[in-house]
């Protein structure tokens, strides 16, 4: 009888203790749930290598225009952000896929883009030059006319190009890195980019390279998303924008990534 007593006596002890361990494990949990963050997260395409628009510090760290820009659309509206990058003609392909929420890289309001993809208000205007070699005899855009520029996959560069002058022959490269050794080693005449940023790289990477005067167009950046949706999301897109614009902090951001120049808006 004793020995029944004694074993009964430490079933029960061995019930309360896993009871105890289980609670305490599920309460546990319950409290890293109720720690963790509650904030939507935007996800934002972009493509980590066009240095100064959206690249990787010396620390490894996404940075950029675009990146810092999107990094302070988020903070205003409550959302933590993730970022997903891929070449440049891969974005587009990540938000109509729903891996991303909107594409944030020097993304130019098109025409044809607006077919197909719905855009916040502009946060920046580029004016489109032509960078070539220190020694190339050119020092004007209008004497573009018959010769070979680069322009990447993917970019409205191509466009503006064709509609300035479509005697111009235009030879494609992955990205900005590449569209630029070009130049360098003379497979092109030129590369055509925004001004601000073709000034920044130059600059950064002490290049043997001059921008032509004159401009082939400018055009209005903005942050893109899919067709006719998430457009609760792009009206506080659009107001986080107007309030940063306000308050000096894309001007700020623009000086900063593009040397001193402010890229920023202006109605």
């Amino acid at each position: 009888m004793k020995k029944k007593t004694l074993f009964g006596l430490i079933v029960l002890v061995a019930l309360v203790i896993v009871a105890y361990f289980g609670y305490q494990s599920v309460s546990g949990n319950k409290a890293s749930q109720s720690g963790s963050s509650d904030k939507k997260v935007l996800r934002v395409a972009t493509t980590g290598v066009s240095f100064p628009g959206s690249y990787k510090d010396d620390n490894g760290n996404l940075t950029g225009f675009d990146v810092e820009v999107a990094k302070a659309v988020a903070d205003k509206i409550g959302y933590d952000i993730e970022f997903t990058t891929t070449s440049f003609d891969g974005l587009f392909g990540l938000l109509t896929s729903g891996k991303a929420d909107a594409v944030a890289s020097s993304i130019a309001i098109t025409d044809e883009r607006k077919q197909s993809y719905d855009f916040s208000s502009p946060y920046a205007t580029f004016k489109y030059g032509v960078v070539v070699q220190s020694s190339s005899d050119l020092t004007n855009i209008n004497e573009l006319s018959g010769k070979t520029l680069a322009a990447t996959v993917g970019s409205n560069q191509i466009n503006v190009i064709n509609n300035y002058d479509p005697s111009i022959t235009i030879q494609t490269f992955d990205d900005r890195e590449a569209a630029l050794t070009g130049v360098v080693n003379g497979q092109v005449d030129g590369y055509s980019n925004a001004k601000t940023i073709l000034a920044a790289i130059i600059k950064q990477k002490n290049l043997d390279l001059k921008i032509l005067d004159g401009e082939l167009g400018e055009e209005n950046i903005a942050i893109a998303f899919n067709k006719g949706q998430n457009e609760d999301l792009r009206k506080k897109v659009d107001k986080a924008l107007a309030e940063l614009q306000a308050d000096g902090t894309i001007k700020k951001l623009s000086e900063k990534f593009f040397s001193g120049i402010d890229a920023s808006y202006k109605k």
